[in-house]
Order: structure tokens, then sequence, then C-alpha cells
């Protein structure tokens, strides 16, 4: 047999090194999928606990409400899935969007209580009187079932004509964030009044609690009493070292004394939190992870009605 030539000789050591190349390639590529398969791994594991200490911390959150008060600040809680931080918050101090309609799913229709209330909440922060009527009536629109739009509200031909057509719910909002959906919130305006407002699971009207009020939710009881802001701030600042016992004994107050209002809103204040925000966290090693929700704390044991992975929006 001849031997090779000269250039047939490199001919195969460039063949060689390419095949050295494409393995080395190859090599690199698998080990990086093995690493990303194990961080992967390890961020499921990690986001697996965390969703289990939350879960577990729930039902022992349940069993503890009601509270006579709700704690202040976070607080640790060791459950059989690791440790949870645990914020409590009152649920219920803000206006239930779901309160300008009246009935179940399904079966809603407008009411004026809500509607006025919602209307004088918007115009409290400052949103023209006008518009904070318009505004409020096309929320009872978006939740009512009927096709007549009230008052300067908007029914589906009016959301028929926007850039993508879209059209009402005919349902009680599940999220405030659907609110930006109606005719006529801006951002502008929901950035303004999200923090007063809540969609409850229910269409009950508005009912905080006097007792765990604070200055700053002083809009939302001057919208229920139909009172001016200052003597819902100083209502709230007056109230006893040991809270009101009862609605009764905080309406008759010398700031809420002496003023006609409808029984309806007469029933509109409680002495205790039916509904608790809560705010979960794992405590343990591992990706952090947060839990939002909301329990009905009027039921033994208290009933879970939300639970959101990440901040309620």
């Amino acid at each position: 047999m001849p031997p090779p030539r000269p250039t047939e000789r490199g001919a195969a050591l460039i063949n060689v090194l390419v095949l050295v190349g494409i393995m080395a390639a190859l090599s690199t590529s698998l080990f990086d999928r093995l690493r990303l398969a194990r961080h992967l791994d390890a961020s499921r594991s990690a986001v697996a606990a965390g969703q289990s200490a939350a879960l577990a911390a729930e039902p022992m959150i349940a069993a503890r409400l009601p509270l006579p008060a709700l704690p202040a600040g976070a607080f640790r809680l060791e459950t059989p899935a690791g440790p949870a931080l645990v914020q409590l918050a009152p649920g219920g101090n803000c206006f239930n969007l779901n309160s300008v309609a009246i009935g179940p799913a399904g079966r809603t229709a407008t009411r004026p209580l809500g509607v006025e209330q919602l209307a004088r909440l918007l115009t409290l922060l400052d949103v023209p009187g006008d518009e904070a009527a318009r505004i409020a009536s096309a929320t009872a629109d978006w939740i009512d079932i009927d096709s007549q739009p009230g008052s300067g509200g908007a029914e589906d031909p009016a959301y028929a004509r926007a850039a993508v057509p879209y059209r009402t719910a005919g349902l009680p909002l599940a999220e405030v964030s659907e609110w930006r959906a109606v005719a006529g919130v801006t951002p502008a305006i929901f950035a303004r009044a999200r923090p007063h407002l809540c969609a409850l699971p229910d269409t009950e009207l508005s009912q905080p609690n006097v007792n765990s009020l604070v200055p700053a939710d002083a809009p939302v009881l001057a919208a229920l009493a139909n009172v001016p802001l200052p003597t819902a701030r100083d209502a709230i600042a007056a109230r006893p070292v040991e809270g009101w016992r009862t609605p009764d004994e905080f309406w008759s107050q010398p700031l809420m004394a002496g003023r006609t209002l409808p029984a309806d809103v007469l029933r509109q204040v409680a002495v205790r939190d039916r509904f608790v925000a809560f705010t979960l966290a794992n405590a343990g090693p591992g990706l952090p992870l947060e839990a939002t929700g909301l329990f009905d704390a009027g039921t033994r044991p208290a009933r879970l009605l939300v639970r959101r992975w990440g901040p309620e929006q």
C-alpha cells in the first residue's frame, strides 16, 4: 500500500480537528443544559417549599379568626411545611365597588345608594363632580345585567366604539384592577382611588370597622356618612381607647349625632373586622415568595375567599 501523500495527511488532520471542535461544542452545550436543568429544579423546589409553607399557614390563621384586634406588624408562624411571615390587615375598611349593584351574580340590578356613595368618594378624591357621577353610574352598568345605561353611564354600545371593542361584564368585579376597564376610569383616577377601593365577593354595602379605621380611611367614612372629610377624620380620632362597643355608640358621638341618615347607612359600620386581608411570605431559605388574599372572619372557622400568588394589583 503506497504511503499517503502530504496533502492527504493535511486533509485528515483537518477532519480530526473539525470533529474535535464539534464534540467540544456539543459537550459544552450538554453541560450548559445540565446546569440549567439543575438550577430550574432547585428553583421549582424552592417555590414548592414556599407555597407549601403559605398553604399550611392559611388554615392556622383561619382558626385564629376572628380576633378582637388584628396584630400590628408581621409575625412569624411555624407551620409543618416551614416558617411563614404573616401580616394581617382590615380587609373591609374600603369602598366595595360591587355595592353599586344589588343581588346575586347573574341577577344584579343597580343600587342607587351605592352609586351615590361611590360618586361622593370620587368627589372627595378631587374628581370633578360630573365626572365622578358618570364613573359611578358606569360602574353600576358594568355590573348589572340590564342593557339600559344609567344617567351618564355606559353599556355595551359605548364599549363597542373603543379601539379594541369589548363588553360589560354583567357580573360583580372579582378584583379592583378590573375597574380600570370601566368607562371614564383613567390611570390617574385609578391610582388616586385605589387605596380606598376593594371588590368584596358580594354586593353588600360597604361596612368598615370603626374600631380599626385610620385617618387615611377618612374618605371612605365621609362618603358613606355624607359628612365633610375633616368631620370623618375627627370622628376616627375620637375613638375611645377601648373602642366603640356598638355601631349605635359610634353614631351617638357628638360629631355624628343629630344627623338624619337612612337606615341602610346606619347599618354600614361594624365594630369588628369581618374581612381580613393577609400577606404571607416564606421565612425559610429559598426564593422569596409572597401570597396575598382575603378571609371572611364572619364564619367559624374563617373562610378563605381569595388567594393570589403575588401582590394585589
